[in-house]
């Protein structure tokens, strides 16, 4: 008799059977992506400390097209994730107006996408003033 006991078989592909196990392996996938970024982001906190040549070279090396591209991609992975973790949240954690539950809808606004906006408004004037 096995110590591992019975395991169903599946297929390597499952998650590609129904539409909502795809959006949320790609919803993993996005991680890769955001950590492969974030690596980014800390050697660039390095070539900071390192000095402004070291700083320069590094921002000309990432202002290549496949940098640009990498970017692009990281930014898309990003928003893909954001907006399906605002979807989650209102199943997640539901908002009460005294015994009235807040549609999932404006939760979704109120929690995510209006913070998410704003905060990108504020920095979008920040940039430009």
């Amino acid at each position: 008799m096995s110590q591992g006991g019975y395991r169903r078989p599946h297929r390597w592909a499952w998650w590609m059977e129904r539409p909502g196990y795809m959006r949320f392996m790609i919803r993993e996938l996005t991680s890769f992506f955001m950590a492969g970024y974030l690596v980014v982001f800390l050697v660039t906190l390095s070539r900071v400390g390192a000095g402004d040549a070291a700083f320069a070279e590094w921002v000309g090396a990432l202002s290549r097209p496949g940098w640009v591209a990498a970017h692009v991609v990281a930014l898309l992975a990003a928003v893909w994730h954001a907006i399906t973790f605002f979807g989650a949240v209102p199943q997640a954690m539901p908002i009460f107006l005294g015994e009235k539950r807040l549609s999932a809808p404006i939760a979704m606004i109120v929690m995510g996408y209006g913070p998410w906006l704003t905060v990108s408004a504020v920095v979008v004037w920040w940039m430009l003033r």
